[in-house]
């Protein structure tokens, strides 16, 4: 062979060698954008998923409100929902690619009500109304009654949200891929709460103007005893006495609905035909101008522990509380928001002001509990309510209690909204919020 031809030969080899070399490279760090990228992908993946949980979420939350009977806020529901999605989805760094209104089964809806779906009954999101839409419209029609299993839609109860993240990359940005795009979608949908309180049945749980704390509390003595919080939650399906210690913070409390008057003559009519607010979960509430616990009487001739034995035996709602804030003159109301309410170490409470005591008193519920009153027939011979104060023998489980409610707690609302005046036979219900995909 000619030293011309093994020139030649090398030259080829050389630039073969190089092509190989070059593949490898690319080929290593392909690899490792696979695992270091991939990895920060799927991680991201969990946080976009949950975003997308909460934006859909907060959309429900508000058509739970206007299922709730509340007053149609300024601009409409649909630019609310729109606001909404749009803040709970900038608190978790991520934008709704697109939003759409669904039934109670989530199938999307169209603007008059029916189903966006194609004609092999799939869904089509092109047919769908979007939130925020240009005549910011609720899906119209006239549908009642929905029928999952046979795509049967019902009215507007639920949000679809398609969201988007963008995360960089770290390894891929070297072969050409500076970024990814995580798309994640989302369904959450309202409804009336079925089973303790069946509202499909007419059944409406009253709900008492008395809140409990989340905790199991103690009293700390026997003259004007002050409430102690043991950190234990309640116990389920259990009998409890829950004590009425003082009128401190962290005891159980009576509400007024409508502070900072009347009170003390409106308490037993709250109890009998409850005129409660729409109630969002969690959210601060003002309600601090209490009723007297020993009277009663007013425009409803009748002592508290009589009013609340008139639900004897039955299942009622009863707000919890596991915060007070106490904001100074120049401070503002507490921020019921998402995320603020729902964010560590204030909860929306203005800085400085978590607890205390005085007149400008709120109570952070983050939950309301079914609670099951005691009746004679149910409890040996016990009732549910004993307030006149003079009661130790029965109150009195080494706490220092002389008063006390008696039942058992049976389940817990944690989301959603409670309707206005629950109980008071308006057909008002507690309605839930519940992720379906």
């Amino acid at each position: 062979m000619s030293q011309l031809n093994r020139d030649e030969r090398r030259r080829r080899d050389g630039g073969q060698a190089i092509v190989v070399m070059l593949a490898s490279v690319v080929a290593a760090v392909a690899l490792l954008a696979l695992i270091i990228d991939g990895g920060n992908v799927m991680a991201h993946q969990r946080v976009s998923q949950a975003g997308a949980d909460a934006t859909s979420e907060s959309g429900a939350i508000l058509l739970a409100h206007r299922l709730a009977g509340a007053t149609e806020p300024a601009g409409g529901w649909d630019a609310n929902v729109a606001a909404k999605l749009a803040q709970t989805a900038a608190a978790n760094n991520m934008t709704v690619g697109a939003a759409y209104y669904t039934d109670i089964c989530g199938i999307p809806l169209a603007a008059d009500g029916s189903a966006a779906l194609d004609g092999s009954g799939r869904e089509d999101l092109s047919l769908a109304l979007q939130v925020g839409n240009a005549g910011n419209l609720l899906p119209g029609g006239a549908a009642t009654t929905p029928d999952c299993p046979n795509r049967q839609v019902g009215p507007v109860a639920g949000v679809l949200v398609v969201a988007q993240s963008i995360i960089d990359a770290y390894v891929a940005r070297a072969i050409g891929m500076p970024t990814f795009t995580i798309t994640t979608r989302a369904t959450a949908v309202t409804g009336y709460l079925q089973g303790f309180c069946d509202a499909s049945e007419g059944v409406y749980c009253s709900l008492l103007p008395v809140a409990f704390p989340v905790n199991v509390i103690n009293c700390n003595g026997t003259n004007a005893p002050n409430p102690t919080d043991t950190g234990t939650p309640w116990p389920w399906n259990t009998l409890v006495k829950i004590p009425l210690c003082n009128n401190s913070p962290g005891n159980v409390g009576w509400l007024d609905w409508t502070p900072p008057y009347g009170g003390i003559g409106e308490l037993v009519c709250s109890i009998l035909a409850p005129n409660n607010p729409a109630i969002d979960l969690p959210s601060w509430q003002y309600v601090t101008q209490t009723g007297n616990q020993n009277g009663g009487g007013g425009a409803c001739a009748m002592t508290v522990e009589d009013a609340i034995r008139t639900y004897n035996g039955k299942t009622v709602l009863v707000p919890q509380f596991d915060l007070t804030c106490s904001p100074g003159p120049s401070q503002p109301d507490p921020d019921s928001s998402e995320p603020a309410v729902i964010t560590p170490p204030n909860f929306g409470c203005p800085p400085g002001a978590l607890g205390g005591q005085g007149s400008q008193l709120w109570y952070r519920m983050p939950s309301f509990a079914f609670f099951e009153l005691c009746s004679p027939s149910t409890c040996g011979g016990l009732q549910g309510a004993y307030i006149s104060g003079s009661n130790a023998s029965i109150c009195n489980t080494g706490n220092g209690a002389t008063s006390c409610l008696v039942g058992k707690f049976r389940d817990i609302l944690a989301t959603g909204t409670v309707g206005a005046g629950v109980g008071s036979g308006t057909g008002s219900k507690a309605l839930g919020i519940q992720l379906i995909r």
